[in-house]
């Protein structure tokens, strides 16, 4: 009833608007896009005019301040001649390859060992809280837990003295440590997921299955894991896209050291645009962070809305 009040006070409006059946007709298509015009207008002024905008600066050595010279490809190629951005891409791919691991099966585990849980919800609230702490914070707390007065002097006293040092300052050894505590920080949103998909899946296939004869680990192997492919899907992407644009928690640890060897793309757009002051490029950094990331969004999109192909 007021479903049909609210359309009908719509309808008198446009027609003391448009007195003109045609042109009421009309107007009655155009209106459902005026609500989303202010936002449409957002999008264009803060998003898609800052993407052309640092699009073109990447063409240019403009240093923030001074003219912009046009330099055509030139950033480009000192870009894919430089090591400290070839080193950030394997750093990338490094978390990359830990997201296709780590963030999803662990929680996968995780759900399934807490599904039927009587102490369930109690379990979730546990592993989502870090997920609440800012990234910033959270990684305060890494850099508290790892300092020489932390875990690492707590394993010397145990006898491990080769482990009683920072473990931030270690080449590689920081990467590792800081996809750690990503994990650490993002594992709650993963598990909710899987929950919601293990509450979404039927009962019908699995009381089938258990007839059969099915139990036990060849029960979520043939049956569960099949029927969770599009949450498996959802998560997996999630993490990858997540992991193309981790700035944080590098940033916060190890600001990209030592000796830049833990810096990750978005590490090197920051530090090549606003530390080192090479606007053009630090541009084509972030250009080229944008193709990566717009690719893999895409796939992320068109799996997600065409799950029945998964």
């Amino acid at each position: 009833m007021q479903v049909l009040t609210s359309e009908k006070k719509k309808n008198e409006v446009i027609k003391k608007i448009v007195p003109n059946q045609k042109g009421r007709g009309r107007l009655k298509k155009i209106v459902p896009y005026l609500y989303i015009l202010p936002a449409a207008i957002l999008v264009f002024t803060f998003f898609v005019s800052s993407t052309i905008f640092t699009f073109y600066t990447s063409f240019t050595d403009w240093n923030g301040m001074g003219e912009m010279n046009f330099v055509g490809l030139t950033n480009y190629i000192e870009l894919f001649k430089d090591g400290y951005f070839l080193h950030a891409i394997l750093n990338t791919l490094i978390w990359v390859i830990a997201a296709f691991i780590i963030p999803v099966l662990i929680p996968l585990v995780m759900a399934i060992m807490i599904f039927n849980s009587r102490h369930g919800t109690t379990f979730k609230n546990l592993f989502y809280l870090p997920n609440a702490i800012s990234p910033t914070i959270g990684s305060l707390i890494i850099m508290a837990l790892l300092s020489t007065y932390g875990l690492p002097k707590l394993l010397g006293m145990l006898g491990f003295e080769s482990l009683n040092q920072d473990w931030l300052i270690i080449p590689y050894v920081n990467t590792f440590v800081m996809i750690g505590a990503g994990v650490w920080q993002g594992i709650g949103t993963n598990l909710i997921l899987y929950i919601v998909g293990l509450s979404n899946i039927p009962t019908d296939p699995i009381e089938a299955a258990k007839i059969d004869g099915a139990s036990g680990f060849r029960l979520y192997k043939d049956v569960v894991i099949p029927l969770l492919k599009p949450t498996l899907v959802i998560v997996l992407l999630m993490s990858i896209i997540g992991s193309f644009k981790t700035f944080d928690g590098i940033w916060v640890m190890t600001a990209g050291g030592p000796y830049r060897t833990s810096e990750t793309l978005a590490v090197t757009m920051y530090k090549e645009t606003f530390v080192n002051g090479k606007y053009g490029y630090g541009s084509s950094v972030a250009t080229v962070l944008s193709i990566i990331v717009l690719f893999i969004s895409w796939f992320y999109l068109k799996r997600t809305f065409k799950g029945e192909e998964v």
